[in-house]
Protein backbone atom coordinates (compact mmCIF):
# COMPACT_ATOMS: atom_id res chain seq x y z
CA UNK A 1 0.00 0.00 0.00
CA UNK A 2 1.65 3.57 -1.20
CA UNK A 3 2.15 6.17 1.28
CA UNK A 4 -0.57 8.36 2.95
CA UNK A 5 0.07 11.41 0.02
CA UNK A 6 0.98 14.88 2.29
CA UNK A 7 -0.66 17.79 3.45
CA UNK A 8 1.30 20.93 1.96
CA UNK A 9 1.36 23.84 3.92
CA UNK A 10 0.61 26.54 1.98
CA UNK A 11 2.23 29.22 4.94
CA UNK A 12 2.66 29.73 8.34
CA UNK A 13 3.32 33.05 10.62
CA UNK A 14 3.47 33.95 14.31
CA UNK A 15 0.91 36.55 15.33
CA UNK A 16 2.27 36.97 19.24
CA UNK A 17 3.86 35.91 22.03
CA UNK A 18 2.04 35.34 25.50
CA UNK A 19 4.27 34.64 28.98
CA UNK A 20 1.81 32.05 31.15
CA UNK A 21 1.96 30.10 34.04
CA UNK A 22 3.47 32.62 36.27
CA UNK A 23 6.16 34.01 34.14
CA UNK A 24 7.66 30.42 33.57
CA UNK A 25 6.08 29.50 29.97
CA UNK A 26 6.57 30.88 26.37
CA UNK A 27 3.17 30.74 24.97
CA UNK A 28 3.51 30.94 20.91
CA UNK A 29 0.32 31.98 18.45
CA UNK A 30 -0.27 31.62 14.76
CA UNK A 31 -1.63 30.93 12.18
CA UNK A 32 -0.47 27.68 9.64
CA UNK A 33 -2.24 27.80 6.95
CA UNK A 34 -3.13 24.41 4.53
CA UNK A 35 -5.63 21.92 3.04
CA UNK A 36 -7.76 20.54 5.67
CA UNK A 37 -8.88 23.19 8.13
CA UNK A 38 -12.45 22.99 7.56
CA UNK A 39 -15.56 21.78 9.55
CA UNK A 40 -16.22 21.62 13.06
CA UNK A 41 -13.78 20.06 14.50
CA UNK A 42 -10.17 20.25 13.72
CA UNK A 43 -8.64 17.80 11.47
CA UNK A 44 -6.56 14.76 13.05
CA UNK A 45 -3.22 16.75 11.65
CA UNK A 46 0.26 17.50 14.01
CA UNK A 47 1.73 20.06 13.58
CA UNK A 48 4.77 20.90 15.35
CA UNK A 49 7.22 24.05 15.64
CA UNK A 50 11.11 24.01 15.75
CA UNK A 51 13.38 26.44 16.95
CA UNK A 52 16.44 26.15 14.31
CA UNK A 53 20.13 26.75 14.75
CA UNK A 54 22.10 29.15 12.42
CA UNK A 55 23.30 26.02 10.64
CA UNK A 56 19.52 24.75 10.19
CA UNK A 57 19.64 21.98 12.63
CA UNK A 58 16.82 21.86 15.46
CA UNK A 59 17.33 23.01 18.51
CA UNK A 60 13.79 22.67 20.44
CA UNK A 61 10.52 21.16 19.36
CA UNK A 62 7.17 22.18 20.63
CA UNK A 63 3.86 20.36 19.70
CA UNK A 64 1.02 22.88 18.85
CA UNK A 65 -2.91 22.98 19.79
CA UNK A 66 -5.35 24.11 16.66
CA UNK A 67 -7.25 27.29 17.31
CA UNK A 68 -9.99 28.78 15.07
CA UNK A 69 -9.24 31.74 13.01
CA UNK A 70 -11.44 33.84 10.41
CA UNK A 71 -9.80 32.81 7.10
CA UNK A 72 -11.28 33.65 3.59
CA UNK A 73 -14.55 34.52 4.11
CA UNK A 74 -14.97 31.24 6.75
CA UNK A 75 -13.73 30.21 10.06
CA UNK A 76 -10.96 27.84 10.04
CA UNK A 77 -8.65 25.49 12.20
CA UNK A 78 -5.75 27.45 10.65
CA UNK A 79 -4.53 28.97 14.52
CA UNK A 80 -2.13 27.45 16.96
CA UNK A 81 -0.86 28.05 20.12
CA UNK A 82 2.40 26.12 21.59
CA UNK A 83 3.21 26.17 24.88
CA UNK A 84 7.30 25.98 25.91
CA UNK A 85 8.94 26.33 29.28
CA UNK A 86 11.12 29.50 28.95
CA UNK A 87 13.99 28.11 30.43
CA UNK A 88 14.65 25.83 27.37
CA UNK A 89 14.66 28.14 25.14
CA UNK A 90 17.77 27.78 23.00
CA UNK A 91 20.23 30.59 23.95
CA UNK A 92 21.57 32.21 20.98
CA UNK A 93 19.40 33.44 17.95
CA UNK A 94 17.56 30.95 16.32
CA UNK A 95 15.06 30.80 13.57
CA UNK A 96 11.75 29.05 13.59
CA UNK A 97 9.68 25.95 10.97
CA UNK A 98 6.80 24.12 11.21
CA UNK A 99 6.19 20.89 10.02
CA UNK A 100 3.02 18.74 9.43
CA UNK A 101 3.29 15.49 9.52
CA UNK A 102 1.71 13.13 7.33
CA UNK A 103 -1.62 11.12 9.21
CA UNK A 104 -0.24 7.41 9.30
CA UNK A 105 3.03 9.36 9.86
CA UNK A 106 4.98 7.82 6.80
CA UNK A 107 5.77 9.65 3.99
CA UNK A 108 7.79 13.28 4.32
CA UNK A 109 6.82 15.86 6.42
CA UNK A 110 5.39 19.05 4.80
CA UNK A 111 7.50 21.89 6.32
CA UNK A 112 7.55 25.84 5.78
CA UNK A 113 9.87 28.71 7.66
CA UNK A 114 7.48 30.59 9.99
CA UNK A 115 7.33 34.39 9.66
CA UNK A 116 6.47 37.41 12.00
CA UNK A 117 3.57 39.02 10.93
CA UNK A 118 3.57 42.73 11.91
CA UNK A 119 1.16 42.51 14.93
CA UNK A 120 3.85 40.10 16.82
CA UNK A 121 7.09 42.44 15.96
CA UNK A 122 4.60 45.65 16.90
CA UNK A 123 4.52 44.13 20.45
CA UNK A 124 7.76 42.94 20.67
CA UNK A 125 9.83 43.78 23.63
CA UNK A 126 12.42 41.86 25.50
CA UNK A 127 10.87 38.82 27.82
CA UNK A 128 13.07 38.83 31.42
CA UNK A 129 11.67 35.80 33.40
CA UNK A 130 12.59 32.24 34.48
CA UNK A 131 16.15 32.43 33.82
CA UNK A 132 16.17 33.89 30.18
CA UNK A 133 16.09 37.40 28.29
CA UNK A 134 14.70 36.95 24.60
CA UNK A 135 13.00 38.99 22.24
CA UNK A 136 11.54 38.55 18.77
CA UNK A 137 13.09 40.46 16.11
CA UNK A 138 12.31 40.83 12.26
CA UNK A 139 14.53 39.19 9.49
CA UNK A 140 15.57 40.41 6.10
CA UNK A 141 13.26 37.32 5.02
CA UNK A 142 10.59 38.58 7.23
CA UNK A 143 11.18 35.04 8.87
CA UNK A 144 11.05 35.04 13.03
CA UNK A 145 13.74 35.36 14.33
CA UNK A 146 14.76 34.85 17.92
CA UNK A 147 17.43 35.88 20.16
CA UNK A 148 17.79 34.60 23.75
CA UNK A 149 20.43 35.19 26.58
CA UNK A 150 21.06 33.36 29.95
CA UNK A 151 19.66 36.28 32.70
CA UNK A 152 20.93 36.71 35.22
CA UNK A 153 24.66 36.13 34.19
CA UNK A 154 28.03 37.90 34.25
CA UNK A 155 28.06 40.65 31.47
CA UNK A 156 24.79 39.67 30.20
CA UNK A 157 23.06 43.66 30.26
CA UNK A 158 26.80 44.42 28.30
CA UNK A 159 26.12 41.75 25.78
CA UNK A 160 22.79 42.78 25.42
CA UNK A 161 23.11 46.44 24.61
CA UNK A 162 26.05 45.78 22.54
CA UNK A 163 24.22 42.69 20.20
CA UNK A 164 21.21 45.64 19.99
CA UNK A 165 23.88 48.34 18.73
CA UNK A 166 25.65 46.14 16.39
CA UNK A 167 21.58 45.60 15.10
CA UNK A 168 21.02 48.93 14.98
CA UNK A 169 24.53 50.10 13.09
CA UNK A 170 23.54 47.20 10.63
CA UNK A 171 20.16 48.69 10.02
CA UNK A 172 21.50 52.33 9.57
CA UNK A 173 23.74 50.96 6.75
CA UNK A 174 21.42 49.44 5.05
CA UNK A 175 18.58 52.56 5.46
CA UNK A 176 16.00 50.19 6.85
CA UNK A 177 13.38 52.22 8.17
CA UNK A 178 13.14 53.13 11.80
CA UNK A 179 16.77 52.51 11.97
CA UNK A 180 17.44 56.02 13.58
CA UNK A 181 14.81 55.80 16.44
CA UNK A 182 17.66 53.70 18.48
CA UNK A 183 20.38 56.53 18.20
CA UNK A 184 17.21 59.37 18.75
CA UNK A 185 16.44 56.98 22.11
CA UNK A 186 19.46 57.03 23.58
CA UNK A 187 20.08 60.18 23.10
CA UNK A 188 16.54 61.61 24.64
CA UNK A 189 16.44 58.55 27.62
CA UNK A 190 18.47 60.02 30.25
CA UNK A 191 16.16 63.32 30.18
CA UNK A 192 12.95 61.25 30.23
CA UNK A 193 13.88 58.01 32.61
CA UNK A 194 12.59 58.81 35.77
CA UNK A 195 9.18 59.43 34.08
CA UNK A 196 6.36 56.51 32.51
CA UNK A 197 5.33 58.65 30.07
CA UNK A 198 1.52 57.75 28.24
CA UNK A 199 0.69 58.94 24.71
CA UNK A 200 -2.61 59.09 23.90
CA UNK A 201 -5.06 59.92 20.60
CA UNK A 202 -7.28 59.66 18.33
CA UNK A 203 -7.14 60.65 14.39
CA UNK A 204 -4.47 63.24 14.24
CA UNK A 205 -7.14 65.83 14.01
CA UNK A 206 -9.54 64.78 16.60
CA UNK A 207 -10.08 64.66 20.42
CA UNK A 208 -13.75 63.36 20.76
CA UNK A 209 -13.31 59.64 21.19
CA UNK A 210 -12.36 57.15 23.98
CA UNK A 211 -8.88 58.88 23.66
CA UNK A 212 -9.95 62.64 24.34
CA UNK A 213 -12.25 60.51 27.78
CA UNK A 214 -9.75 58.78 28.95
CA UNK A 215 -6.73 61.88 28.53
CA UNK A 216 -9.42 64.25 30.20
CA UNK A 217 -9.91 61.88 33.08
CA UNK A 218 -6.18 61.34 33.68
CA UNK A 219 -5.72 65.15 33.74
CA UNK A 220 -8.21 65.02 35.97
CA UNK A 221 -7.84 62.29 38.65
CA UNK A 222 -4.69 61.46 37.96
CA UNK A 223 -2.48 63.78 37.49
CA UNK A 224 0.13 61.83 38.98
CA UNK A 225 0.27 59.59 35.62
CA UNK A 226 2.33 61.81 32.64
CA UNK A 227 0.26 61.39 30.30
CA UNK A 228 0.09 63.40 26.73
CA UNK A 229 -2.38 63.75 24.07
CA UNK A 230 -1.28 63.82 20.58
CA UNK A 231 -3.04 66.45 17.94
CA UNK A 232 -2.47 68.60 15.12
CA UNK A 233 -3.07 72.31 15.96
CA UNK A 234 -5.63 72.39 13.09
CA UNK A 235 -7.69 70.72 14.90
CA UNK A 236 -10.75 72.79 16.39
CA UNK A 237 -9.96 70.86 19.64
CA UNK A 238 -6.74 72.09 19.90
CA UNK A 239 -6.66 75.66 21.46
CA UNK A 240 -9.84 74.01 24.46
CA UNK A 241 -7.79 71.05 25.17
CA UNK A 242 -4.31 72.49 25.70
CA UNK A 243 -5.78 74.41 28.60
CA UNK A 244 -5.25 70.92 30.17
CA UNK A 245 -1.83 71.26 29.62
CA UNK A 246 0.18 68.25 27.97
CA UNK A 247 -1.09 68.75 24.94
CA UNK A 248 1.56 67.79 22.19
CA UNK A 249 1.64 69.18 18.21
CA UNK A 250 1.17 66.19 16.07
CA UNK A 251 4.47 65.89 14.36
CA UNK A 252 6.48 67.84 16.19
CA UNK A 253 10.09 67.25 17.60
CA UNK A 254 8.64 66.97 21.19
CA UNK A 255 6.00 64.03 19.74
CA UNK A 256 8.97 62.42 18.45
CA UNK A 257 10.55 62.21 21.38
CA UNK A 258 7.90 61.30 23.48
CA UNK A 259 6.69 58.64 20.79
CA UNK A 260 10.50 56.99 21.02
CA UNK A 261 10.13 56.59 24.74
CA UNK A 262 6.71 56.27 25.52
CA UNK A 263 5.70 53.40 27.98
CA UNK A 264 2.19 53.46 26.56
CA UNK A 265 0.66 54.19 23.09
CA UNK A 266 -3.17 54.25 23.35
CA UNK A 267 -4.98 55.35 20.63
CA UNK A 268 -9.08 54.68 19.92
CA UNK A 269 -8.46 54.07 15.98
CA UNK A 270 -5.19 52.71 15.42
CA UNK A 271 -1.49 53.54 16.55
CA UNK A 272 -0.93 54.46 13.17
CA UNK A 273 -2.98 57.41 13.18
CA UNK A 274 -0.06 59.33 16.23
CA UNK A 275 3.09 58.23 13.95
CA UNK A 276 4.83 61.13 12.96
CA UNK A 277 4.06 62.53 9.32
CA UNK A 278 7.64 62.58 8.43
CA UNK A 279 8.09 58.72 9.18
CA UNK A 280 7.15 55.71 7.17
CA UNK A 281 3.56 55.13 8.32
CA UNK A 282 4.09 51.39 5.81
CA UNK A 283 6.97 50.10 7.96
CA UNK A 284 6.12 51.14 11.44
CA UNK A 285 4.26 48.18 12.59
CA UNK A 286 7.86 45.80 11.63
CA UNK A 287 10.26 48.22 12.34
CA UNK A 288 9.28 50.78 14.91
CA UNK A 289 7.80 49.34 18.32
CA UNK A 290 10.17 46.53 18.67
CA UNK A 291 13.39 49.27 19.13
CA UNK A 292 11.18 51.17 21.54
CA UNK A 293 8.88 48.89 23.83
CA UNK A 294 5.89 50.46 24.37
CA UNK A 295 2.50 49.15 25.16
CA UNK A 296 -0.07 49.04 22.79
CA UNK A 297 -3.41 50.26 24.24
CA UNK A 298 -6.28 49.72 21.78
CA UNK A 299 -9.22 51.88 23.34
CA UNK A 300 -11.65 51.70 20.35
CA UNK A 301 -13.99 53.66 19.24
CA UNK A 302 -17.29 51.89 20.10
CA UNK A 303 -18.10 48.35 20.58
CA UNK A 304 -17.38 45.50 17.94
CA UNK A 305 -20.01 44.09 16.91
CA UNK A 306 -18.49 42.90 13.94
CA UNK A 307 -15.40 40.74 15.12
CA UNK A 308 -14.23 38.54 12.60
CA UNK A 309 -11.90 40.90 10.55
CA UNK A 310 -10.03 41.72 13.68
CA UNK A 311 -6.74 39.94 14.14
CA UNK A 312 -3.74 39.63 16.15
CA UNK A 313 -1.57 39.77 13.47
CA UNK A 314 -2.31 43.01 12.30
CA UNK A 315 -2.74 44.71 15.12
CA UNK A 316 -0.66 43.21 17.91
CA UNK A 317 -2.13 45.28 20.84
CA UNK A 318 -1.29 44.35 24.39
CA UNK A 319 -4.88 45.19 25.79
CA UNK A 320 -8.21 45.65 23.88
CA UNK A 321 -11.11 47.30 25.79
CA UNK A 322 -14.39 45.56 25.61
CA UNK A 323 -17.55 47.01 27.04
CA UNK A 324 -19.68 43.37 26.77
CA UNK A 325 -18.76 40.23 27.61
CA UNK A 326 -20.71 38.83 24.48
CA UNK A 327 -18.04 40.90 22.66
CA UNK A 328 -15.55 39.69 24.30
CA UNK A 329 -16.45 36.07 23.71
CA UNK A 330 -16.78 37.48 19.93
CA UNK A 331 -13.34 38.98 19.99
CA UNK A 332 -11.62 35.77 21.54
CA UNK A 333 -12.57 33.52 19.51
CA UNK A 334 -11.36 33.82 16.08
CA UNK A 335 -9.29 36.97 16.91
CA UNK A 336 -5.80 35.35 18.28
CA UNK A 337 -6.27 37.80 21.48
CA UNK A 338 -6.73 35.99 24.70
CA UNK A 339 -6.19 37.70 28.25
CA UNK A 340 -5.12 40.92 25.81
CA UNK A 341 -9.28 41.99 26.29
CA UNK A 342 -9.97 42.93 29.42
CA UNK A 343 -14.38 44.08 29.92
CA UNK A 344 -13.40 47.74 30.97
CA UNK A 345 -16.29 49.62 29.27
CA UNK A 346 -15.36 52.25 27.02
CA UNK A 347 -14.36 55.82 28.77
CA UNK A 348 -16.61 57.73 26.35
CA UNK A 349 -19.11 56.00 28.64
CA UNK A 350 -18.44 57.83 31.73
CA UNK A 351 -19.99 61.74 29.88
CA UNK A 352 -22.95 59.54 28.58
CA UNK A 353 -25.42 61.53 30.76
CA UNK A 354 -28.67 62.28 29.41
CA UNK A 355 -29.54 65.97 28.62
CA UNK A 356 -33.05 67.02 29.19
CA UNK A 357 -35.22 67.35 26.15
CA UNK A 358 -34.43 68.68 23.57
CA UNK A 359 -36.89 67.99 21.15
CA UNK A 360 -34.60 66.29 18.54
CA UNK A 361 -34.45 63.36 16.58
CA UNK A 362 -30.40 62.38 15.50
CA UNK A 363 -30.17 60.41 12.61
CA UNK A 364 -26.62 58.46 12.00
CA UNK A 365 -26.13 56.43 9.72
CA UNK A 366 -22.92 54.28 8.39
CA UNK A 367 -21.10 54.36 5.35
CA UNK A 368 -20.84 51.69 2.46
CA UNK A 369 -17.02 50.93 1.41
CA UNK A 370 -18.68 50.40 -2.03
CA UNK A 371 -19.63 53.52 -2.07
CA UNK A 372 -16.66 54.84 -0.27
CA UNK A 373 -13.96 52.45 -0.15
CA UNK A 374 -11.14 55.12 1.23
CA UNK A 375 -11.19 54.51 5.24
CA UNK A 376 -10.80 57.93 6.49
CA UNK A 377 -11.78 59.50 3.07
CA UNK A 378 -13.86 62.22 2.58
CA UNK A 379 -16.06 61.78 -0.54
CA UNK A 380 -13.97 59.52 -1.70
CA UNK A 381 -15.00 57.69 -4.98
CA UNK A 382 -16.32 54.06 -4.71
CA UNK A 383 -17.07 50.94 -6.69
CA UNK A 384 -20.36 52.31 -7.61
CA UNK A 385 -21.70 55.77 -7.80
CA UNK A 386 -23.22 57.56 -4.83
CA UNK A 387 -25.47 59.98 -7.27
CA UNK A 388 -28.34 57.30 -7.79
CA UNK A 389 -27.53 54.97 -5.25
CA UNK A 390 -30.15 53.17 -2.88
CA UNK A 391 -28.42 55.30 -0.07
CA UNK A 392 -28.65 58.27 -1.19
CA UNK A 393 -31.83 57.85 -2.43
CA UNK A 394 -33.21 56.96 1.02
CA UNK A 395 -31.66 60.27 2.66
CA UNK A 396 -33.03 62.24 0.51
CA UNK A 397 -36.19 61.14 0.15
CA UNK A 398 -36.14 60.41 4.11
CA UNK A 399 -35.30 64.42 4.56
CA UNK A 400 -37.46 65.96 2.36
CA UNK A 401 -40.23 63.77 2.95
CA UNK A 402 -43.63 66.11 3.14
CA UNK A 403 -45.18 63.58 5.98
CA UNK A 404 -41.82 63.61 7.87
CA UNK A 405 -41.89 67.55 8.06
CA UNK A 406 -45.93 67.50 9.11
CA UNK A 407 -44.79 65.16 12.14
CA UNK A 408 -41.78 67.89 13.07
CA UNK A 409 -43.82 70.88 12.74
CA UNK A 410 -47.16 68.91 14.21
CA UNK A 411 -44.91 67.75 17.48
CA UNK A 412 -42.32 70.91 17.52
CA UNK A 413 -39.39 69.04 16.37
CA UNK A 414 -36.42 69.17 14.44
CA UNK A 415 -34.01 66.38 12.94
CA UNK A 416 -31.02 66.43 13.26
CA UNK A 417 -28.65 64.27 10.16
CA UNK A 418 -25.43 63.39 10.24
CA UNK A 419 -23.12 61.49 7.73
CA UNK A 420 -20.64 59.33 8.03
CA UNK A 421 -16.63 60.70 8.44
CA UNK A 422 -16.31 58.55 5.29
CA UNK A 423 -19.26 60.48 3.30
CA UNK A 424 -19.52 63.85 4.59
CA UNK A 425 -18.50 65.42 1.30
CA UNK A 426 -21.26 64.11 0.11
CA UNK A 427 -23.50 66.33 1.72
CA UNK A 428 -22.22 69.80 1.89
CA UNK A 429 -25.34 71.05 0.88
CA UNK A 430 -26.88 72.53 4.55
CA UNK A 431 -30.64 73.60 3.44
CA UNK A 432 -31.37 69.99 1.87
CA UNK A 433 -34.42 68.76 3.84
CA UNK A 434 -35.78 72.31 4.89
CA UNK A 435 -35.84 74.57 7.89
CA UNK A 436 -36.61 71.48 10.65
CA UNK A 437 -33.77 69.76 8.93
CA UNK A 438 -30.02 70.47 9.98
CA UNK A 439 -27.18 68.50 8.72
CA UNK A 440 -24.50 68.29 11.15
CA UNK A 441 -20.66 68.19 10.08
CA UNK A 442 -19.22 64.90 11.74
CA UNK A 443 -15.61 65.92 11.61
CA UNK A 444 -16.23 69.42 13.93
CA UNK A 445 -19.19 68.62 15.56
CA UNK A 446 -18.73 67.16 19.00
CA UNK A 447 -21.13 63.78 18.06
CA UNK A 448 -21.12 62.84 22.05
CA UNK A 449 -22.75 66.20 22.96
CA UNK A 450 -25.30 65.57 19.82
CA UNK A 451 -25.85 62.17 20.54
CA UNK A 452 -26.48 63.12 24.39
CA UNK A 453 -29.03 65.64 23.32
CA UNK A 454 -31.41 63.79 21.32
CA UNK A 455 -34.64 62.34 22.30
CA UNK A 456 -35.17 59.90 19.50
CA UNK A 457 -32.37 57.74 17.09
CA UNK A 458 -32.45 56.81 14.00
CA UNK A 459 -29.52 54.41 12.35
CA UNK A 460 -29.06 51.68 9.90
CA UNK A 461 -25.86 49.48 10.96
CA UNK A 462 -24.09 52.27 12.69
CA UNK A 463 -22.55 50.88 16.06
CA UNK A 464 -23.04 53.93 18.11
CA UNK A 465 -26.23 52.54 18.99
CA UNK A 466 -24.89 51.01 21.76
CA UNK A 467 -23.77 54.82 23.27
CA UNK A 468 -27.77 55.39 22.45
CA UNK A 469 -28.86 51.97 24.39
CA UNK A 470 -26.29 52.67 27.25
CA UNK A 471 -28.29 56.12 27.42
CA UNK A 472 -31.37 54.83 27.65
CA UNK A 473 -32.82 56.49 24.64
CA UNK A 474 -35.14 55.26 22.56
CA UNK A 475 -33.72 54.29 18.44
CA UNK A 476 -34.79 52.82 15.93
CA UNK A 477 -32.69 50.57 12.94
CA UNK A 478 -34.24 51.09 9.32
CA UNK A 479 -32.13 48.57 6.81
CA UNK A 480 -33.31 50.50 3.69
CA UNK A 481 -30.53 48.66 1.62
CA UNK A 482 -30.22 45.80 3.40
CA UNK A 483 -29.13 42.94 0.33
CA UNK A 484 -26.74 45.58 -1.25
CA UNK A 485 -25.32 45.83 2.26
CA UNK A 486 -24.87 42.56 3.66
CA UNK A 487 -23.60 41.73 -0.06
CA UNK A 488 -21.10 44.80 -0.61
CA UNK A 489 -20.27 45.95 3.22
CA UNK A 490 -21.24 43.79 6.17
CA UNK A 491 -19.85 41.34 7.87
CA UNK A 492 -20.84 38.32 10.00
CA UNK A 493 -21.87 39.71 13.13
CA UNK A 494 -22.33 38.27 16.68
CA UNK A 495 -25.22 40.85 17.36
CA UNK A 496 -28.61 40.72 15.60
CA UNK A 497 -30.34 43.98 15.31
CA UNK A 498 -33.95 42.03 15.38
CA UNK A 499 -32.70 39.46 18.03
CA UNK A 500 -30.49 41.07 20.09
CA UNK A 501 -31.60 45.10 18.95
CA UNK A 502 -32.38 48.16 21.53
CA UNK A 503 -35.64 49.23 19.07
CA UNK A 504 -37.83 48.24 15.84
CA UNK A 505 -36.04 47.26 12.62
CA UNK A 506 -37.72 48.82 9.80
CA UNK A 507 -37.08 48.70 5.90
CA UNK A 508 -37.93 51.95 3.82
CA UNK A 509 -38.98 55.16 4.04
CA UNK A 510 -42.86 55.31 4.82
CA UNK A 511 -41.93 52.53 8.00
CA UNK A 512 -39.25 54.54 9.16
CA UNK A 513 -41.46 57.61 9.68
CA UNK A 514 -44.26 55.57 11.42
CA UNK A 515 -41.44 54.22 13.84
CA UNK A 516 -41.39 58.01 14.02
CA UNK A 517 -44.23 58.61 14.65
CA UNK A 518 -44.92 55.90 17.22
CA UNK A 519 -42.12 57.42 19.46
CA UNK A 520 -43.68 60.10 19.61
CA UNK A 521 -47.01 59.64 20.37
CA UNK A 522 -45.64 57.59 23.69
CA UNK A 523 -43.22 61.10 24.58
CA UNK A 524 -39.92 58.70 23.27
CA UNK A 525 -39.99 56.36 25.88
CA UNK A 526 -37.85 53.37 25.47
CA UNK A 527 -39.96 49.85 25.73
CA UNK A 528 -39.26 47.36 28.49
CA UNK A 529 -38.13 44.58 26.18
CA UNK A 530 -35.24 47.15 24.89
CA UNK A 531 -34.52 48.14 28.65
CA UNK A 532 -33.71 44.68 29.35
CA UNK A 533 -31.59 43.75 26.36
CA UNK A 534 -29.37 46.74 27.36
CA UNK A 535 -29.30 45.98 30.58
CA UNK A 536 -28.40 42.16 30.06
CA UNK A 537 -25.68 43.29 27.82
CA UNK A 538 -23.42 45.65 29.07
CA UNK A 539 -20.64 44.41 31.66
CA UNK A 540 -21.32 47.61 33.40
CA UNK A 541 -23.56 50.26 33.78
CA UNK A 542 -21.83 53.17 35.87
CA UNK A 543 -19.11 55.90 35.03
CA UNK A 544 -16.22 53.97 36.14
CA UNK A 545 -14.94 53.09 32.76
CA UNK A 546 -12.07 55.68 32.65
CA UNK A 547 -10.98 54.86 35.95
CA UNK A 548 -10.85 50.82 35.21
CA UNK A 549 -9.11 51.46 32.36
CA UNK A 550 -6.39 53.39 33.95
CA UNK A 551 -6.42 49.93 35.97
CA UNK A 552 -5.97 48.11 33.25
CA UNK A 553 -2.86 49.68 32.01
CA UNK A 554 -1.64 50.15 35.23
CA UNK A 555 -1.96 46.46 35.40
CA UNK A 556 -0.62 45.91 31.96
CA UNK A 557 2.81 47.95 32.87
CA UNK A 558 2.89 46.61 36.77
CA UNK A 559 2.97 43.03 35.06
CA UNK A 560 4.28 43.38 31.60
CA UNK A 561 1.41 41.13 30.40
CA UNK A 562 2.65 38.34 32.21
CA UNK A 563 -0.09 35.85 34.07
Amino acid sequence: MSAVEPVRIVAASLHGLDVVDGGRTLRLVGTCRRPGTDGPQPADQTLVLHWLRPDGTRALSAVTEPRLRYEDGAERWTGFIADVPIDQVPIGTTGMEITLATPDGSGEASSVPVGAAPGALASSRPIVTAGRRLQLFPSATEHAEFVSQAFPAPLAGLRWTAGLALRTLKDLVRRRPFATIAPLRAVTRPFLRRHEIWLVGERADTARDNGYHLFTYLRRERPDVRAYYVLDPSSDRFDELSKLGRVVRHSSWRHRVLMVNATVLANAYSIKHMVPASWAKQHYMRQLNWRVGSYRVYLKHGVHDKTREIRRRTGGYDLFLTAAHAETEALRRTSGYDDQIVETGLPRYDALVPTPPSRTILFMPTWRRYLAPQLFGDGASGEQPFEGSTYQRFVRDLLTSPRLHALLTEHDFRFEFMPHYNLRGEYVDPTLGGDRVSILDGGASDIQDVMRRCDLFLTDYSSVHFDLAYLGTPLIYTHFDREEFLAGHAEPSWFDHERDGFGPVVHDVESTIEAIEHYLLRGNVREPEYDERARKLFTFHDRNNSQRTVEAIENLVRTRGYR
